[in-house]
């Protein structure tokens, strides 16, 4: 009876071998077909790409999207990634690319002729992408009753016409070489759908529709931003389905969200300590370096800082390069210059301000303060009174200047800073066009509150000088004037550069594609998870 037992059972083990390996082999052919399939299909274009979730560390309050008044790198980042312009820019060099334009004309840098792609998609069932979006967008950019900060770079536009459905005319009022910078995927540049705005009414700036690779799906200002992959996106559907942007203010607690696995991607990681700790943990240390210049702006129309006096004493006073490999040697290093070295009308043969307490203390004396005075400066709740600010508050203190920051809510700062509310302020100058940075911050036609001129600085002879290069068809007679800029700019210092930055974002090993251009915005069209 043990034996029949036996046999029974060892018949009933042989059975079921042999039915899972029966099963193996169909569920290899079922893979083996469904992987071929799945490469057919990547030919044709009909398989759905895989779900992927990206979460990416948000890191203040989302300040809105609308493009007529968005300001702050972050809130910037998500709107790259909704938003299309005629051109855009190639991520590793910051050359300018075509994007919702696929082709142009120019013979002299006036009149421009924009060749648009068809079938491009709005995002939320709006329909295909057309000449008339693009002068509707520039036409609310430049309407006063928006009120847009970025205005003043389409003010050189004379004309807009629309030739037919995909081909756009616009007629400058002075040439300008640079005009594929002004029609960019960026401010200004990025194309709204009409139906849209007016859909949105007053909740425009959180409810963001364009043709990029990803839309909006929720927005919950105290905790995420949700984007989720545009399925009609005319390049295809990008690798990652949906991004979760998780609002993390602190810098420490984000840290330990991204060594925990709560986080795949820190979006700005900008403490040293932290940055070490992730270095040291073998996280994927994303960078781009020597990207933008930080200014502090001076009010003008400020009876203190009115007096170029005053404004070089304060230059005078601070070794901002001694601040920065004291405290934030990865992160930035002093600077002497608006510009960046890498931009091609860069020169450094500007009047600069060696940290000389002495100096400052002698201007401050012919300009009538030889006890000093107190300085107010603008600054963000969120940002704080960070190591470098306190440093700059010392060195200040040693000429008899006491410095004081203000601290608002993010939103209020914008306000005020566009509106030129301020003693003092700073400003991060992010930007691939040179042009745009000095005619937004030194020609008095954007002075605040219509435009980022938030010094109000207006000479004469280099508004003269600027708008010629603008013109100039000459390369070098155009390289010459805008080092003239550069340099008269240096001398009267409406702002004062302070530090150059590097940006890191930090990531899992195995987040692919992170690259920083040179506005510090990440393209996620080129993100993927392996």
């Amino acid at each position: 009876m043990g034996i029949r037992r036996w046999g029974l059972a060892l018949l009933s083990i042989l059975l079921v071998l042999i039915i899972s390996a029966c099963s193996a082999e169909e569920n290899t052919a079922a893979n083996d077909s469904s992987n071929a399939n799945e490469g057919s299909a990547a030919v044709d274009g009909t398989e759905a790409p895989e779900d992927k979730v990206l979460r990416v560390r948000f890191y203040d309050d989302p300040a809105g999207f609308d493009p007529t008044n968005i300001f702050r790198i972050e809130n910037e980042n998500i709107a790259f990634n909704i938003f299309s312009g005629l051109t855009t820019y190639e991520s590793e060099s910051g050359k300018i690319i075509p994007d919702l334009a696929e082709s142009w004309e120019t013979a002299d840098n006036k009149i421009w002729t924009f060749n648009l792609r068809k079938d491009v998609q709005w995002q939320g069932g709006y329909g295909e992408f057309t000449a008339a979006d693009v002068i509707y967008t520039y036409n609310r950019n430049i309407d006063p009753a928006t009120a847009s900060p970025y205005a003043s770079d389409l003010a050189n536009v004379k004309s807009m016409e629309a030739l037919d459905d995909y081909t756009v005319k616009i007629e400058l009022n002075e040439p300008d070489g640079n005009f594929l910078h002004v029609i960019a995927n960026y401010h200004q540049g990025q194309i709204v759908k009409k139906e849209a705005i007016e859909a949105a009414g007053d909740q425009v700036k959180f409810m963001p529709v364009g043709t990029g690779p990803y839309a909006l799906e929720s927005i919950d200002v105290n905790s995420e931003i949700v984007l989720v992959r545009h399925e009609d996106y005319y390049q295809g559907p990008a690798p990652i389905s949906k991004i979760i942007f998780s609002i993390i203010k602190d810098e420490s607690t984000a840290t330990i969200a991204l060594q925990n696995g709560e986080v795949d991607v820190l979006m700005r990681a900008n403490k040293e300590e932290n940055l070490e700790a992730l270095k040291a943990a073998g996280f994927k240390m994303n960078t781009v370096s020597n990207y933008a210049k930080s200014l502090r702006v001076f009010n003008l129309e400020d009876p203190i800082l009115k007096d170029v006096r005053v404004r070089q004493a304060l230059a005078h006073a601070v070794d901002y390069d001694a601040i920065a490999k004291a405290v934030v040697p990865n992160l930035s290093v002093g600077t002497k210059t608006m510009l960046m070295d890498w931009m091609d009308v860069y020169t450094d043969d500007v009047p600069k301000y060696e940290y000389d307490p002495e100096k400052a203390k002698q201007l401050l004396a012919e300009a009538g303060y030889p006890d000093g005075f107190t300085m107010s400066q603008l600054g963000t709740s969120a940002s704080g009174i960070n190591d470098q600010s306190q440093l700059e508050i010392e060195y200040l203190s040693k000429v008899g200047v006491t410095l004081e920051f203000e601290l608002v809510d993010t939103p209020t700062y914008n306000q005020r800073r566009n509106a030129g509310d301020f003693m003092s302020a700073g400003r991060l100058l992010p930007a691939v066009n040179p042009d745009m940075i000095l005619f937004s911050f030194l020609h008095p036609d954007n002075k605040s509150p219509g435009g980022l001129n938030g010094a109000r600085y207006d000479n004469p002879v280099l508004t003269e000088k600027l708008e010629a290069a603008r013109a100039e068809v000459d390369e070098a007679k155009r390289l010459e004037l805008y080092a003239e800029v550069q340099a008269i700019a240096a001398a009267d210092l409406p702002y004062l550069p302070t530090y150059a930055s590097n940006v890191f974002w930090p990531s899992k090993d195995n987040v692919e594609g992170i690259v920083i251009n040179k506005l510090a915005q990440v393209n996620f069209y080129g993100v993927d998870i392996k």
